[in-house]
């Protein structure tokens, strides 16, 4: 087999990510009113795709800006699609909700002006396909040339190609994402560029859903940015957000009518590409299921960069109550959106849920936020910019508890003794307390595991049925390789995602079966676990720095779900420093 052809085989640089080969890529068209279209690129690389497709519809569409939506593919499509993006003179902008992995990058890196949202832009190993029979001598000589071919591209489109030490530091199964400091050292993104920009935005008309500069105080509060400072795209967008989310906290017609007017009309949704009317219809079944709703946006969480349009993230704490089925909803989630500046509506969402709270029954988010926040306002200077900002941020705060049905403090309590509570609760919770020792109580009899399995070890098919697993398969392997240890036949696999952040997956022993375990990720930091191998009970510990709690949390394991049976907080985040047991003491 000569060395042309392994490099036409070969899923070189930042190899392709699930290691074969799906569909060619597609070009799409992503309307922005007031200016061309962005062009999406999505799908895998394919040595047979051809850039005339791009170069055919920034001819026919005045297209400046491409976007990818790709995991990678063959490295010599990649950077033939550079190529042809820099001889168009086109720019790069990347969302974390579509990402550009793999090989991907090659063809980012070719836009002129090259913007990006942290954690978009993946990076590992070279390898071949699993189904290439390639010897050895053959397969090191072609992995030479295929990086020579890719420093010298990289020097040509001005990045650094030390960028390729990093890709080779990363395992072939395993994929790295570039910060935002990473990617502007190695010149990945050239930010300080100027941009393309689309026409002036046109001025406000009925149709926006929100003023630009000032949303209303009923639905912002005075913390957003203020009439006297400067009205850049940035500051609208962030105004937007938090419009966005306080009118989605709203009863249904209210938050319905903001929403009909908040998107384009055709939206990149979630990955799928949908009309304004088809996202509302969605928008309204999730509001009848779930009539009243908290969604507050964490203080300091929001990114927003802008070019001919913003792309912000962040992330939200949420709580929905359905009285009627009796049902509670809570947790974080990370959103992602691309808002247009000249039509104030949005042209893509997207978003991860972090963390959700297995049977809430309280916001215990939104209420950690609010903690938060009436702690820098009754502890700042009275005068302070920041304390009456934190203050507002408080009220609206309040104002959306009280809209889900919970309240503050009891008829005859003061100071330290108020506390939020159900408005309708008629008897007071236990007592600190009891709540931890009852926990306690919960590793008996009735958790113990009847036998142990005995019967042969199956691994994981990351290939079909456990492929949404294949990113984390080596760890996954190791770990069941080296047999249950817990509840008769799982095994509890913890690996970190960075300083104090872990995450965890349980693997079923007897069907091969790898599953996501309701803990871990930077919402439970320093996440620590106490389990055996005769019991059901798992007994976790984690870190919420948001509320500057440590909490110990049980749960039972049913073979096919976890239910919470109790949470407690123990102290301040620094509390978990200390030993499980140290704590329940």
């Amino acid at each position: 087999m000569s060395v042309l052809r392994l490099l036409i085989l070969s899923f070189g640089f930042i190899v392709f990510f699930f290691q074969q080969a799906f569909a060619s890529v597609t070009m799409e068209r992503i309307e922005v009113a007031g200016g061309p279209p962005l062009l999406l690129i999505r799908g895998e690389f394919e040595f047979s795709d051809s850039p005339a497709i791009l170069e055919r519809e920034a001819g026919a569409t005045g297209a400046t800006v491409v976007t990818f939506d790709s995991n990678g593919g063959n490295v010599v499509s990649a950077m033939a699609f550079g190529r042809a993006i820099r001889a168009l003179g086109l720019s790069t902008i990347q969302l974390r909700s579509s990402q550009c992995a793999s090989a991907c990058t090659l063809a980012f890196i070719g836009g002129v002006t090259r913007l990006a949202e942290p954690g978009s832009m993946g990076v590992h190993q070279s390898s071949f396909s699993p189904e290439d029979d390639i010897d050895g001598h053959v397969a090191v000589a072609a992995v030479q040339a295929m990086t020579s071919q890719i420093m010298t591209y990289m020097i040509e489109m001005g990045v650094d190609p030390k960028l390729l030490q990093v890709s080779l530091a990363v395992a072939a199964d395993d994929m790295r994402y570039l910060t935002a400091s990473e990617m502007e050292e190695y010149n990945v993104t050239n930010a300080q560029a100027d941009p393309p920009k689309s026409a002036p935005p046109p001025a406000h008309s009925p149709n926006q859903p929100v003023e630009p500069n000032a949303p209303s105080p009923s639905a912002a509060g005075s913390h957003a940015p203020s009439q006297a400072e400067p009205s850049t795209d940035e500051s609208r967008a962030q105004n937007f957000l938090i419009a966005y989310h306080d009118a989605w906290s709203r009863p249904n017609s209210d938050a319905l009518r903001f929403m009909e007017a908040a998107y384009a009309e055709t939206v990149s949704f979630y990955g799928k590409t949908l009309s304004r009317n088809a996202i509302i219809d969605e928008k309204r079944t999730f509001a009848e299921r779930w009539p009243r709703r908290a969604y507050v946006l964490r203080h300091g969480s929001v990114d927003v960069i802008c070019a001919m349009t913003c792309t912000a993230s962040g992330i939200v704490d949420w709580f929905a109550h359905s009285p009627e089925r009796g049902k509670m909803s809570s947790g974080s989630a990370e959103f992602r959106v691309s808002w247009d500046p000249s039509s104030g509506k949005i042209i893509s969402e997207a978003g991860t849920v972090l963390s959700t709270d297995k049977g809430a029954r309280e916001p215990l988010r939104v209420i950690a936020q609010w903690q938060a926040e009436n702690g820098l306002c009754r502890g700042g200077s009275g005068d302070s910019d920041e304390t009456l900002k934190a203050c507002d941020r408080r009220d609206v705060i309040d104002t959306k508890l009280r809209n889900v049905g919970w309240c503050y403090g009891r008829p005859g309590e003061y100071g330290y003794q108020m506390d939020w509570h159900s408005c309708d609760e008629s008897t007071h919770k236990n007592t600190q307390g009891a709540i931890v020792q009852k926990a306690k109580d919960l590793d008996g009899p009735a958790f113990r595991v009847s036998e142990l399995y005995k019967g042969k070890l199956r691994l994981p098919d990351f290939r079909k049925r456990d492929r949404a697993f294949n990113s984390f398969r080596t760890r996954i392997r190791d770990g069941m390789k080296a047999g249950p240890n817990f509840a008769d036949r799982y095994s509890v696999i913890q690996f970190g995602c960075g300083t104090g952040c872990s995450m965890v997956i349980v693997g079923d022993n007897k069907t091969g079966r790898p599953m996501d375990f309701p803990l871990g990720g930077e919402a439970n930091m320093y996440l620590t676990l106490r389990f055996n191998l005769k019991s059901r009970l798992m007994t976790a510990q984690w870190a919420d720095f948001n509320a500057d709690r440590c909490y110990v949390e049980f749960l039972d394991f049913d073979g096919n779900a976890w239910k919470q049976l109790a949470r407690q907080a123990v102290g301040s985040k620094d509390a978990c420093n200390r030993d499980i047991a140290e704590n329940l003491e």
